[in-house]
């Protein structure tokens, strides 16, 4: 029997799509949009790179946030050694883990978009993602 896989549309958003230099909080890489007709938006992180010279290893964690605008991780930790060229995490490298919005707000910003928590400040970190849903 053949299968035929089930495609949705997508957009890919490359480049400086998810630039964000880290602080000590919840920084905001990806904000995902509500789509035509009221249609909800998912995405998944294609592609991460991150440049640290902080003067030693820096732990990246991606997730979003819950109803009392606390972090929940979605992917697990990534390590940004120091000082390298860059450090980069293709999609065969990263788990297919879908961020879906929610309708309700949260203090910091919608629930479901993307946010980066990193163990120092000042790591240059770039996602590209992408979006299904129309």
């Amino acid at each position: 029997m053949v299968t035929t896989p089930i495609l949705r549309a997508s957009i890919r958003k490359p480049g400086s799509a998810g630039l964000v230099t880290t602080t000590a909080g919840n920084d905001l890489v990806h904000t995902l949009g509500i789509g035509r007709s009221g249609v909800v938006r998912t995405a998944i992180i294609r592609k991460v790179l991150a440049y640290n010279n902080t003067g030693g290893p820096v732990t990246l964690q991606f997730g979003t946030l819950d109803l009392a605008a606390a972090f929940v991780q979605y992917l697990p930790d990534l390590v940004a050694l120091n000082a390298p060229p860059e450090n980069s995490w293709l999609e065969e490298e990263l788990p297919a883990v879908e961020f879906s919005p929610l309708g309700l707000a949260g203090a910091l910003g919608r629930l479901g978009d993307i946010y980066l928590v990193a163990s120092a400040a000042l790591v240059l970190v770039q996602v590209e993602v992408e979006e299904y849903g129309f």
